[in-house]
């Protein structure tokens, strides 16, 4: 059990706070989130506080805090968004590390190949909005409910330290 918290901690708490505290700080540097507001309704137009991280704005949003939004946003779009990113950047690692010739690289451009490049990305899609499906086999665990309870405290003090660090770089540029 200490092994899988610890493998726990390096695989998903890091990783998942890093990715958040990124997300979190250029959504504050970006304005899509007031440090008056508590983050946790970042997402939820509570007390007529509007937030430009929701749906409606989603268009006028960078790509991927846009996908942020698209996966529901919180905890659960974070890691959703995560999971995409991953898998995708996995695919062309692979497709990458394929190519044998010239003509592996053309027939990329073929319409079989866009097709089935647009058919791959929704299908990662799917399997990153049911990340709590895809992940548990990537890192073949038996407590995986204590990989999602270190994910969320990785995600929390990301989101926590975006905010605080937001508020000492704006305070040391008004000095």
């Amino acid at each position: 059990m200490f092994f899988d918290i610890v493998k726990a901690v390096l695989f998903a708490g890091l990783p998942v706070g890093a990715f958040s505290f990124l997300m979190v700080y250029y959504a504050y540097l970006n304005n899509y989130l007031s440090t008056d507001v508590e983050f946790r309704h970042a997402f939820k137009n509570r007390n007529g506080v509007q937030s430009k991280l929701s749906k409606k704005h989603k268009k006028s949003l960078l790509f991927l805090h846009s996908k942020w939004v698209t996966f529901g946003g919180g905890f659960y779009g974070l890691i959703a968004l995560l999971t995409f990113v991953v898998i995708e950047l996995l695919q062309i690692v692979n497709y990458l590390i394929s190519i044998r010739s010239l003509q592996d690289i053309t027939a990329l451009f073929s319409i079989n190949a866009l097709i089935s490049m647009f058919i791959d990305s929704i299908v990662n899609m799917v399997k990153a909005a049911i990340w709590f499906t895809y992940w548990p086999d990537v890192f073949n665990t038996q407590n995986f409910i204590v990989w999602i309870l270190i994910a969320y405290l990785g995600y929390q003090l990301g989101a926590r330290f975006a905010k605080h660090y937001i508020i000492k770089v704006r305070c040391k540029a008004e000095s």
